[in-house]
């Protein structure tokens, strides 16, 4: 013969904290955000937007998707600096080789209207750095241009 074990019934402070444990939301995570931020202007931005989604394809040509998980938007920036003199050029080439391709860093979106600016956390896993123009003088100016690909923490 099976006998079943005895299962003592919560107390009242037990109980409070099972409740507030299943119905209270939670932090999934901790945040990883550097609290740096990119603060050099750039000459030109564009970004794409790509949902991701998970698509179930039937017979007949049915198909059926819906997003995949939560923030399923993520902006993906393709940016450039133009003739930039070699100290800017310098400055940004080695804030984002000191960041790795994985430290999350600030960036504040060029032409916002919003009296307070959106800040994105972004990371940046590609640049290059090229020669532009070549000034009378003999300056030699320089076009950086990298990726910044938003993150959640």
């Amino acid at each position: 013969m099976i006998v079943p074990p005895t299962v003592r019934p919560l107390n009242a402070p037990m109980r409070a904290r099972l409740d507030a444990f299943l119905t209270e939301p939670r932090l999934v995570g901790t945040p990883q955000a550097s609290g740096l931020a990119f603060k050099w202007c750039v000459s030109s931005a564009s970004y794409e937007l790509e949902p991701r989604i998970v698509k179930a394809q039937f017979g007949d040509g049915y198909a059926q998707r819906r997003p995949d998980g939560i923030n399923t938007q993520v902006c993906i920036w393709s940016l450039a600096m133009k003739n930039a003199d070699s100290t800017t050029a310098g400055e940004v080439v080695q804030f984002l080789s000191a960041r790795n391709g994985v430290e999350v860093f600030n960036w504040t979106p060029p032409r916002q209207q919003a009296e307070e600016p959106v800040v994105q956390d972004v990371i940046c896993p590609s640049w290059s750095l090229a020669y532009g123009d070549l000034v009378s003088d003999g300056t030699l100016l320089y076009n950086v241009s990298f990726r910044f690909e938003q993150v959640f923490l």
